[in-house]
């Protein structure tokens, strides 16, 4: 696909609305998030019937961890339909985090926390990570040939719909829903 051809994020569906699905308290029976799997370790990950999550250090190569990670979840679920659009936002929103969220000391052990829900009614995916910093994603500029600042606008372009929130005193989620038709 040809970066100039993405449309921005807004138009694609970003949601920078504080009221979106995503919520830090385990009283929101809707919430995606499920805060005691947000606590696992560095290395440490599970999966079960409804979701699955994995934690890794914020360095290069767990986007590739993460991103296999992603794919075996869907598997193991039965969907390989939104598999090829959420490698790619895996690996946006866990390289967003590993290269933008270390908040003090060594990269590795800055804990990236990624989990997956499905919605098979839907043909969809929920994909969240988790990072420190309280610092929401900022869009861009990026030149027809810059090497990076495309990153929102592969999420949007790849995703149904996509936005952040804060997690109180544990730093923010960054989400997309990933399927192949729209909702």
């Amino acid at each position: 696909m040809n970066a100039e051809l993405m449309p921005s994020e807004l138009e694609a569906g970003a949601s920078w609305d504080p009221l979106s699905r995503v919520r830090s308290s385990q009283g929101t029976p809707h919430g995606w998030w499920e805060p005691s799997l947000g606590r696992l370790a560095v290395g440490e990950s599970a999966r079960a019937p409804g979701v699955a999550a994995a934690s890794y250090g914020a360095v290069p190569g767990s986007v590739r961890a993460a991103r296999e990670f992603g794919v075996a979840s869907l598997s193991a679920w039965g969907m390989s339909e939104p598999a090829e659009n959420l490698r790619l936002v895996i690996s946006e929103l866990v390289g967003n985090a590993c290269r933008h969220a270390v908040t003090g000391g060594r990269p590795e052990h800055t804990r990236v926390t990624l989990q997956l829900k499905p919605l098979p009614a839907d043909g969809a995916v929920v994909c969240m990570v988790s990072d420190p910093s309280p610092q929401g994603p900022v869009q861009v500029d990026a030149h027809h040939f810059a090497e990076s600042g495309r990153g929102l606008g592969l999420i949007a372009a790849f995703s149904r719909e996509w936005g952040w929130n804060s997690v109180d005193g544990h730093g923010k989620v960054v989400w997309a829903v990933c399927g192949s038709e729209p909702f």
